[in-house]
């Protein structure tokens, strides 16, 4: 059953199917979890993770990456400096947001907490494996968004040696200042994903290119 449910992701994220909609949030994130990752396709500095086929990335610095599918934004931040110094987290589920779970399995922790900021519009927020994406958009897409979103944050595998030599004492300790990734919109101003929209990106321009493992 799960080896059915990976196939059914796997070919909505190439072929835009719908029928990922037909599916509870739940199960799109308890399979996401325990079924296969998919093969990193994407490089950084101490992590690589995957990026579905229809995604497409228009920015990047440093532990930051925006990625955009069907005209929604999706804010990706890795903390290595939380997964270095392996930070235990804890999330208490929100009964007054539209969804609110933790995620546990094995060792690594995270949350899926979905809020309506206006008509119509969702704000996403789901972090796991040290690393959170945030995401805008119109409830119809919800499903769709979490299925993504899922599938990159799975993917994620980080080399220690590459985080320990190129991230000296300063860089961690003003990455950890800049976002706490273990909190939600719900728990503080969420200023990182304010800060990004307020930016204006170059549709036209891909400025970063893949990199094949």
């Amino acid at each position: 059953m799960k080896k059915l449910f990976l196939c059914a992701v796997m070919i909505f994220l190439v072929c835009g199917c719908s029928n990922i909609n037909k599916m509870s949030i739940d199960k799109i994130a308890s399979n996401s979890v325990n079924g296969k990752t998919s093969h990193p396709n994407v490089v950084r500095i101490g992590y690589k993770y995957y990026k579905p086929q229809l995604m497409t990335i228009i920015s990047t610095t440093k532990n930051n990456e925006v990625l955009r599918s069907n005209d929604y934004l999706y804010y990706l931040y890795v903390d290595t400096v939380s997964y270095l110094n392996k930070t235990n987290t804890s999330y208490e589920e929100n009964d007054i947001s539209y969804y609110s779970k933790r995620i546990m399995h094995k060792k690594k922790l995270g949350y899926i907490e979905i809020n309506e900021i206006k008509d119509n519009q969702y704000l996403i927020e789901i972090m796991y494996n040290y690393a959170k994406i945030e995401v805008m958009v119109d409830k119809d897409y919800i499903k769709e968004a979490v299925a993504y979103s899922m599938s990159i944050l799975t993917s994620i595998k980080y080399n220690d040696t590459v985080i320990k030599n190129k991230l000296d004492t300063h860089v961690l300790s003003s990455y950890e200042e800049t976002v706490d990734i273990f909190k939600t919109a719900t728990t503080k101003k969420n200023n990182y994903l304010k800060y990004e929209e307020d930016k204006t990106y170059d549709k036209d321009v891909i400025p970063d290119m893949d990199l094949v493992n």
